[in-house]
């Protein structure tokens, strides 16, 4: 009970406002004439002129001027008591209203025209209030600044006068200062020197040391390799593992010669080793022993040399690090089925030799770190930064010179330069004897697999593995090939499809990779319905906190770094198939279908959602099928197969069969319906059947487990 007439009226007329929204035109104005009656009995002439307002308005509503004049006459004799223009604007205006709904139209243009003076005169007046104000505001501010300026020129002059003293005191002190500082300076600076030509013999020899470190190792494990590799009794597959691991100990070897030929480089200690020979028949012989690499990749080889019948001079080893150096770097940039052109020539005492490949190409802005030590590409963060650096130094080295241009996303040239006449080299640097031209240079990429992407068993569990480096992809197919039903991917693009494609039971991906990366890959993955529930390891060749992160802020189940034990690997895998399949055994001891108890993400719940509400449509219709639940869920026959069948355990057909069960061992314990037609109910077309199913999942008839009641 609201005792207050004044917050009673107000109710009323907010009432009124409500009613008024939902086009309750009657019983607004019931609560406006409430509302108005209560304000006019306490004096309240304002409130009283507002709900009198609404009521003319809402009487001009039903078409009803009549009424509309008499709260109009009424208004007009309490603004005289209370006056508020507003109020006489809108007073006027409804007066014009309903003297056009009662077709006096000369009424209802005066009264118009009056509004319209009104609202002319008040702006008129607010406007000169403004003026004033402003005039007021500006002569104040004036009157102020006049006074703050006399006060800054006095405090000038003050300053002014102070700061000449302070000049003559500070001109001294800085001079003396400035004495003291270059001394320091100069003394700083030949101690920081000294500290960096230090640190350049440390990094030197730490270069050196470490080099030498890797090479006893490595001959060890190569001595043994190339022991195996001649015996005839070794099999196919067991000779195919010793040539990648070969193929990578002398890749690692190959590293450490170039990390000392750099350490050699800065110390001084590589010598030039100019020696006479026919340069045009070595590269010859260097570029034949790529052509099977750039096959591999089909990649079209061509090599244009146009041929020396005369010796010239040049260092063997530094023309073989360079050229291996660039076709290796070219092949590698070089994507599938694309090209490189090799164009070797002699003239004017000089070698001249470029070679073009195709493909990403290299920005502006990567171009000018491009023959920097140890650096690497942003996008793809592969290599070691080091070859190129090398070829670089080495062309200088030999007294050429060598440049890059590149179209990004079209291709890439090196242009090198290098004089080849005696004359151009000091007389230590020339060995007498002359260079053996090899006839041909052996080839160590004997052994390459192919990509793998044949499915051999559809009973065993699907393993993807996306991996650029092709021995590893070899190593993980073959670790897991008994066990697993294995496709395989060079790049992460490359696995998305498969993975949208096959809906695998568990991936396995690198990290870093080209065209698109590991975390790519799982946030991509894991964004899609289709592929959501799917647990992905990732691999990585850096260790590291913030690399793990990567993995889990991606959605990644799990993270192993290289190199990496195939023991732990395939127990990680194991285990997360062993939880997809604990989910899946939780799933068949439930009678009722919870997406929450089912799902991993958030995603898979969604789905499981969506499947629930399809069950709960088509569920009991005899004629749903498979197809028809693919459809609604908006997928192919075979990614809902996939998907339940990894959710759930079940293929599509036996889901819908399974709940269809579920639900009439539901009805057989809570109902009375007759247990012939249970079976129909549930959409069984044939009650045999029906049985038949009901006793392979509950081990008793329909009739024996009603009567379990």
């Amino acid at each position: 009970m609201v005792n207050d007439e004044r917050t009673k009226s107000e109710i009323l007329n907010y009432l009124g406002q409500v009613k008024l929204k939902q086009s309750k035109f009657d019983e607004a104005k019931k609560l406006f004439e409430k509302s108005y009656t209560i304000h006019k009995s306490n004096d309240r002439f304002y409130e009283a002129s507002l709900s009198a307002l609404q009521i003319a308005k809402l009487s001009l509503e039903q078409n009803n001027p009549k009424t509309a004049f008499n709260y109009l006459y009424e208004i007009e004799a309490l603004n005289q008591i209370a006056f508020n223009s507003k109020v006489e604007i809108d007073r006027i205006e409804l007066l014009s209203k309903a003297h056009m709904q009662s077709g006096n139209y000369s009424k209802a243009y005066h009264y118009i025209e009056e509004a319209s003076f009104i609202k002319d005169s008040l702006r008129e007046i607010q406007s000169a209030e403004k003026i004033k104000e402003l005039e007021s505001i500006y002569t104040t501010e004036r009157k102020d600044k006049e006074i703050a300026l006399l006060k800054s020129e006095n405090e000038l002059n003050e300053q002014k006068q102070k700061g000449q003293r302070d000049l003559l005191i500070g001109g001294l002190s800085l001079t003396t200062l400035a004495g003291f500082f270059l001394f320091f300076l100069y003394k700083n600076r030949q101690k920081t020197n000294n500290k960096l030509k230090e640190l350049d013999t440390v990094k030197s020899d730490f270069f050196t040391n470490i080099s030498h470190e890797f090479r006893t190792p490595l001959t060890l494990i190569n001595l043994p390799i190339e022991d195996a590799l001649q015996d005839e009794s070794l099999s196919e597959e067991k000779k195919q593992k010793f040539a990648i691991a070969k193929r990578n100990s002398d890749r690692l070897l190959s590293l450490v010669n170039q990390l000392l030929d750099i350490s050699k480089l800065d110390d001084g200690k590589l010598k030039l080793q100019i020696q006479k020979g026919n340069i045009t028949l070595f590269i010859s012989a260097l570029s034949e022993s790529y052509s099977y690499r750039a096959s591999h990749k089909n990649i079209e080889f061509n090599v244009h040399i146009k041929p020396l019948n005369t010796n010239v001079y040049y260092d063997k080893d530094a023309i073989e690090k360079i050229v291996t150096n660039l076709i290796s770097n070219a092949i590698k940039y070089t994507p599938r089925d694309g090209k490189i052109d090799c164009n070797v020539e002699v003239t004017n005492d000089e070698l001249y030799f470029e070679i073009k490949n195709t493909g990403r190409g290299i920005s502006k802005e990567e171009l000018r770190h491009i023959f920097q030590r140890f650096y690497q590409t942003s996008e793809q963060n592969q290599g070691t930064g080091i070859g190129l650096a090398l070829v670089k130094e080495l062309v200088e080295f030999h007294k050429g010179s060598i440049e890059v241009k590149s179209m990004p996303n079209q291709w890439t040239i090196f242009n090198l330069t290098i004089p080849i006449d005696k004359n151009s080299y000091k007389e230590e640097e020339i060995v007498n004897h002359q260079i053996q031209e090899p006839n041909s240079t052996e080839i160590t990429d004997e052994h390459f697999e192919d990509d793998g992407k044949e499915i051999n068993d559809v009973n065993q569990p699907m393993l993807l593995i996306v991996e650029d480096n092709e021995d590893v992809r070899h190593i993980l197919k073959d670790t897991f090939k008994d066990t697993y039903h294995i496709i395989t991917a060079s790049d992460g693009e490359e696995g998305v499809s498969l993975a949208l494609k096959h809906i695998p039971d568990i991936i396995i991906s690198d990290i870093v990779m080209p065209i698109k990366d590991g975390a790519e890959l799982t946030k991509e993955l894991k964004n899609s319905e289709l592929t959501s529930h799917i647990p992905i390891i990732l691999l990585t060749a850096k260790a590291g906190d913030e690399n793990k992160l990567i993995g889990v802020e991606t959605g990644a189940d799990d993270y192993i770094t290289k190199p990496f034990s195939s023991k732990i690997l395939i127990a990680k895998v194991a285990k997360l198939i062993e939880l997809r399949q604990n989910l899946q055994k939780r799933y068949s001891q439930e009678v009722i279908l919870r997406p929450k108890d089912i799902a991993v993400t958030d995603l898979d719940e969604q789905f499981m959602e969506k499947v629930q509400f399809v069950l709960d449509e088509k569920l009991v219709e005899p004629s749903f099928s498979v197809e028809d639940f693919s459809n609604t869920v908006g997928m192919s026959r075979m990614q809902l197969h996939r998907k339940l069948k990894a959710l759930i355990g079940l293929s599509a057909s036996e889901f819908i069969r399974s709940q269809r069960l579920k639900l009439a061992a539901k009805l057989l314990k809570t109902s009375y319906i007759n247990i012939s037609q249970v079976g129909y109910s549930v959409g069984f077309n044939d009650h045999s059947y029906f049985a038949k199913c009901f006793k392979e999942t509950y081990n008793c008839t329909p009739s024996e487990y009603a009567n379990r009641k």
